[in-house]
């Protein structure tokens, strides 16, 4: 095989890897909840010890300005607002950082700078390849800017039951809807 026909092969497996998650959201975008119903046990070590019964965890890297930004922005209007107040209690909210690179404390203050009762989570390297088949997820540093990762957008709704963590909703991030989010957590508590 000539050099230039693995470039060829590298460019399309990197082009195809960079569009997952237009292909994704394109794929998906249709659905009138914005979500995908799973319910399926699934193992998160690197959650810290609560007594709530739900988290939703979103997953992407300390200072993010792209994604997590208004995302994180979007979340935290819907947990202030009316129709979420009454889940406060019930549910914890995790910015899982993508970045092994960053200090341990920079995911927890930058989950806090859109939400005090926001918290961030920093995973090791071999934390985040453990994790990505599990939950799905997508990330790959950005060919263009080697300081951004490219990476999913979805966030998890997990459901904890006798000590075991089941994944009950994946919800697309751009067709969030708070009414849809609370009708699911008042279905699992």
């Amino acid at each position: 095989m000539s050099r230039a026909d693995i470039l060829k092969i590298i460019t399309i497996v990197v082009t195809f890897l960079l569009f997952i998650p237009l292909f994704q959201s394109l794929l998906f975008q249709n659905m009138a909840d914005g979500k995908i119903s799973i319910n399926r046990e699934i193992k998160v070590p690197f959650l810290p010890y609560s007594e709530k019964k739900l988290s939703l965890l979103f997953f992407g890297y300390y200072g993010c300005s792209d994604v997590c930004t208004p995302f994180l922005e979007k979340l935290s209007t819907i947990y202030e607002s009316d129709v979420f107040k009454s889940y406060k209690k019930d549910v914890d909210i995790y910015f899982v950082n993508l970045n092994p690179a960053v200090k341990k404390h920079n995911p927890d203050e930058f989950a806090k700078y859109f939400n005090q009762n926001f918290q961030g989570i920093y995973l090791t390297h071999n934390e985040i390849m453990s994790i990505d088949r599990e939950f799905g997820l997508y990330h790959t540093s950005s060919l263009r800017d080697k300081s951004k990762i490219n990476h999913t957008d979805n966030l998890y709704l997990l459901e904890k039951s006798n000590g075991k963590f089941k994944l009950k909703h994946i919800y697309f991030s751009k067709l969030l809807k708070a009414d849809v989010l609370s009708k699911d957590i008042a279905a699992e508590n």
